[in-house]
């Protein structure tokens, strides 16, 4: 009889970019989207029903893509569900390539904050082939358990479709210790692509475009070097100075998550709010943005000041938190799951 081995996984679902983190040490990061061939002379061409992550990306001109978690939850049709469930089995696939068919997986999977109980049945609906027992979990709740912060702390998570606030005080958080914002990676690119076109109504763009010019040039502090960049208009590069549009932009995303920082201070037991101002923890691909951490902290001058770090290991603390979490639940605790 063959002996079956249990393989713990740690999956970050998020809206553009999902990980994951294995029992074996395997760690894989991957575009949440699927390319769908447009007709038959695209089939033709990729010889395929479908790409995932970067390579649906590199061939975007000749696909449908579908991104199953663009609104921070999975968009309730029959593609998103199936495309939900191709980015979930390859993860596994690259990451677990061995195993057989006596082996169990288990799963800790982070979700972003928004994504509701109908979510949650979608994805062990979806899975329930290729994972024997699953656990889901939000986001930012996550981050803290694979950083071992459960004391009086605030994890801010600022993903592609929403921004997950989170207070954690030694025991589950309700809902009233939680925010989901839809303000986000996605809601700032929007800003910069309409704040960039009001300006100069003629330069190409695409959101491939914003986000590159996000990640290198984006900022929320009151100074930065100038962002001159190089766009097309009608085809032919030149220079723009956008400087001035990016800072006012990315300061609408602070701004939106000062003020829901404010809220999870403001109505937190008044002899720990201290503690609370001063343990903002920052994580996400948004915790990338030049200031956010200052941003935030400045947010909570009125309060009596505050202090945020901004995590280090952006693209895995999520999946890395979902399989510590799988790792220590008790063989019991799964069955009640």
């Amino acid at each position: 009889m063959a002996t079956s081995t249990i393989f713990h996984i740690g999956i970050d679902l998020g809206t553009s970019q999902s990980s994951i983190v294995t029992s074996t040490g395997k760690r894989l990061s991957t575009k949440t989207c699927v390319g769908y061939p447009k007709d038959v002379i695209s089939h033709k061409r990729l010889n395929k029903d479908y790409l995932l992550g970067s390579d649906a990306l590199k061939n975007r001109l000749s696909l449908d893509l579908v991104w199953p978690l663009a609104k921070g939850v999975i968009s309730d049709d029959k593609k998103s569900k199936e495309a939900t469930q191709l980015v979930l089995q390859n993860l596994i696939n690259l990451t677990l390539p061995k195993i057989k068919k006596s082996d169990k997986v288990y799963a800790a999977i982070g979700v972003p904050a928004l994504a509701s109980v109908k979510d949650k049945k979608t994805i062990i609906s979806i899975t329930e082939n290729f994972i024997d027992k699953i656990i889901i979990v939000s986001e930012p709740f996550a981050v803290a358990y694979g950083i071992d912060r459960f004391d009086e702390c605030l994890i801010i998570d600022i993903g592609a479709g929403t921004t997950d606030l989170c207070r954690m005080y030694g025991s589950i958080p309700t809902e009233a210790d939680q925010r989901s914002l839809t303000e986000a990676g996605n809601f700032l690119d929007k800003e910069i692509m309409n704040a960039v076109w009001e300006q100069y109504p003629e330069v190409q763009l695409t959101p491939q475009i914003i986000q590159w010019i996000k990640e290198k040039h984006g900022y929320v502090s009151d100074n930065s070097d100038p962002a001159i960049v190089t766009l097309t208009k009608n085809g032919q590069p030149d220079s723009y100075d956008i400087t001035e549009i990016l800072h006012k932009s990315c300061l609408k995303l602070s701004d939106a998550i000062g003020n829901a920082v404010q809220s999870l201070v403001a109505d937190f037991d008044p002899d720990f709010q201290e503690k609370l101002r001063n343990n903002i923890i920052v994580a996400g691909g948004g915790s990338r943005l030049m200031g956010i951490d200052k941003a935030i902290e400045k947010s909570l001058d009125n309060y009596g000041g505050g202090k945020a770090t901004c995590i280090q290991d952006v693209e895995f603390c999520g999946a890395n938190g979902c399989l510590k979490m799988c790792q220590e639940m008790p063989e019991a605790y799964w069955d009640k799951i």
